[in-house]
């Protein structure tokens, strides 16, 4: 029987190894910003957030300290150099990954019997 917390549960864990693997792929993809190797250790995923609101999300982003901050900065650019290294990359991630993402999370489900 597919019970409402069965269901949530299933969900969670889907999301969660899904994030993990698009984590990997996504510190490929800011290799682009390595000069000490920071901002790609700092990259992270969080919990499976929303379940209640009927939406459940899990965000990639940046843990602890302000590494978010240089990034915001290299990802859309500042006065003294509006395009600079790494310009746009997590935008083009996102957007190559959006539908590969869905089709993973559909075949997480599968093999849990959904």
């Amino acid at each position: 029987r597919l019970g409402d917390t069965k269901v949530k549960r299933a969900t969670s864990r889907a999301l969660k190894a899904v994030a993990n693997e698009t984590l990997e792929e996504f510190k490929g993809a800011l290799q682009v910003y390595k000069d000490t190797g920071e901002t790609i250790e700092s990259a992270t995923a969080g919990r499976v957030t929303g379940l209640a609101a009927g939406v459940p999300v899990v965000k990639i982003g940046f843990g602890e300290g302000s590494r978010w901050r240089l990034v915001h900065l290299n990802e859309f650019g500042y006065g003294k150099n509006p395009h600079p290294r790494g310009f746009g990359v997590i935008r083009r991630f996102s957007e190559a990954h959006a539908k590969t993402y869905k089709y993973r999370i559909a075949s997480h489900l599968k093999t849990e019997g959904f």
